[in-house]
């Protein structure tokens, strides 16, 4: 393997297959069994490969690994990142460590912690802790802490502390929205999960 620097910004598109490269920037990247430091590019797609640090417009993983990615949609297939900022995120038998975003997908995955703004869709997934402002659909899926403005669940939903000011459909929680010292108990462990995984992250 070549270990090099690149930063051919006067190149619309790279891609590095079996290699292990330190920076790249360009339009387009494209990575297949290699190693990266640091990606920037309008799109980035990263298959059986690792990189460090990746922003972009665009951003997906196949089977593939990133310490932090920082995108408008990015999308992780079979893969995991430590953490991940973006508009959008869609993750499908993955995980990520800490997510903050806007909207998000899971399927069939896990998560330490998501902060979010909008929606946050769990289908056959776990997080220990979600955080958002929109709503929570949740289906054969588990939370250790749901903070949300709404919560809807299908079968086989589990959730340990949730406050919402609406649910619907069957949750198994062992404290609920009525419950008052919950809501101080839930906030606390949240905010708590979130700063410890902010310093390990740091």
């Amino acid at each position: 393997m070549a270990n090099e620097a690149a930063t051919p910004s006067n190149q619309s598109e790279i891609n590095v297959t079996g290699q292990s490269v330190n920076n790249i920037q360009a339009d387009h990247v494209n990575v297949r069994y290699g190693r990266t430091g640091d990606i920037k590019a309008n799109t980035v797609t990263v298959s059986q490969a690792g990189a460090d640090h990746i922003e972009g417009s665009t951003v997906e993983l196949r089977q593939a690994g990133a310490k932090t990615v920082k995108g408008y949609h990015v999308t992780i297939r079979q893969g995991g990142v430590v953490e991940a900022r973006a508009d959008t995120l869609s993750v499908s038998q993955g995980g990520v460590v800490f997510a903050e975003t806007k909207e998000a997908n899971l399927t069939t995955s896990s998560a330490g912690a998501i902060l979010a703004n909008g929606n946050v869709t769990l289908d056959q997934s776990s997080v220990k802790a979600v955080l958002t402002r929109g709503e929570v659909k949740m289906d054969q899926s588990g939370s250790g802490v749901v903070l949300a403005r709404r919560v809807s669940t299908g079968s086989n939903t589990g959730v340990i502390l949730m406050i919402a000011g609406r649910v619907d459909g069957p949750v198994n929680a062992v404290f609920g929205p009525a419950a008052g010292a919950a809501f101080g108990a839930a906030f606390a462990l949240a905010i708590g999960l979130i700063l410890w995984i902010r310093r390990r992250l740091g």
